[in-house]
């Protein structure tokens, strides 16, 4: 019975305390991604074949500087080292981008010199936009690795993702020297405002970030979450069963998740059991109610947030912004007697015209 299933209480994270706060505002960084769901997770459902994924990056505001994370994707992706050039416009079905992250933010007042350091969750395309269009003068904030794989860029190291004009900067590679919950932690600022978080699996170097937002509420930068939400098509209230009857284990399908990291052939994690027990550990983060986690590509907070320049997202629990966010991946989800959402975006798209319907086709 579903009357049987308590909830269990969130684990203590040990999170120093602190007066120290930063402002968080989301970055749209206008990408939009259709992906193939074996991407990233497994087991496959019929009628689920792909991932509608927007793309965000984060500025982070403290007394001690400006601080991004994430950069989106290069809008000339294109252009970008041959290896990743050749994975957007011929395994990626479905992209767009019409700006890189620092027009954006320059269109809105900001001054790229502002900018102390760039924290990167990880090399993939769709994060680390076009570093070059940063000045040097910024830092590159990374986790354990990063150089050994990626430095000093293409061509100069033939395997790197990396222009060696992206590298030319400052790398630091995050020194742990903190536990928060079970990540390993590193106090950027020295005040606890910002910590950076070690979260391996998905790739190389890899990381989070725990932001605090007043003095005892945080976001969560980089991690997973459900969503929020459900949409028009879905009766008021909605039933479980809807959904539960395409879950792939039926004997628990009230209780467990749909989906775990794909570990195939065309996977996009570096190590599928290592991320999944990271997934695990944010779990008991997401479990608190004075963290709210955001990840890059989670279409909740377009419905419920607050987007750069238009403020921050500080007020998140006074809004009750993160109850509002926990359903609504039910809405990519097949479900007896309601379509799926449409796909994001249709095809491969250069400069705002589409040169590859979804399949692949030349346009």
């Amino acid at each position: 019975m579903v009357n049987d299933i308590k909830p269990k209480p969130a684990p203590a994270l040990n999170i120093p305390k602190g007066d120290a706060c930063c402002d968080v505002s989301i970055i749209d960084t206008t990408t939009t991604l259709t992906v193939p769901d074996d991407f990233l997770i497994e087991p496959h459902i019929e009628g689920k074949d792909y991932l509608n994924l927007p793309d965000y990056a984060f500025l982070i505001t403290s007394k001690e500087g400006k601080v991004l994370f994430d950069l989106g994707t290069r809008k000339d992706f294109w252009n970008s080292v041959p290896a990743i050039a050749d994975l957007c416009e011929n395994h990626v079905p479905g992209l767009k981008v019409d700006k890189d992250v620092t027009e954006i933010l320059v269109d809105n007042g900001v001054k790229l010199t502002e900018l102390k350091a760039l924290i990167l969750s990880h090399w993939h395309f769709d994060h680390c936009g076009n570093m070059a269009s940063l000045p040097e003068s910024v830092d590159l904030i990374t986790g354990p690795g990063f150089k050994d794989a990626f430095a000093p860029g293409y061509p100069s190291k033939q395997e790197s993702v990396f222009w060696e004009a992206d590298l030319k900067r400052n790398i630091i590679e995050a020194p742990f020297d903190k536990r928060i919950g079970n990540f390993e932690a590193w106090d950027y600022f020295g005040d606890g405002s910002l910590y950076v978080l070690n979260v391996p699996g998905h790739a190389v170097a890899h990381v989070s970030a725990l932001v605090r937002t007043t003095p005892d509420t945080f976001v969560f930068l980089g991690g997973d979450i459900p969503e929020a939400l459900l949409d028009k098509r879905l009766p008021r209230p909605c039933p479980c069963s809807i959904f539960t009857a395409y879950h792939p284990d039926q004997e628990n399908s009230r209780s467990t998740p749909f989906f775990k990291c794909n570990s195939g052939k065309s996977s996009f994690y570096v190590d599928p059991p290592t991320a999944q027990a990271s997934i695990q550990t944010l779990i008991e983060f997401d479990a608190n109610e004075k963290v709210c986690t955001l990840i890059a590509h989670d279409p909740a907070p377009l419905k419920t947030m607050t987007f750069f320049p238009n403020g921050t997202i500080n007020n998140w629990y006074e809004k009750g912004l993160k109850p509002e966010m926990h359903w609504d991946f039910l809405n990519e989800m097949p479900a007896k007697g309601v379509e799926a959402r449409p796909v994001l975006v249709d095809g491969l798209y250069k400069e705002g015209k589409r040169v590859k319907h979804l399949k692949g086709q030349a346009v």
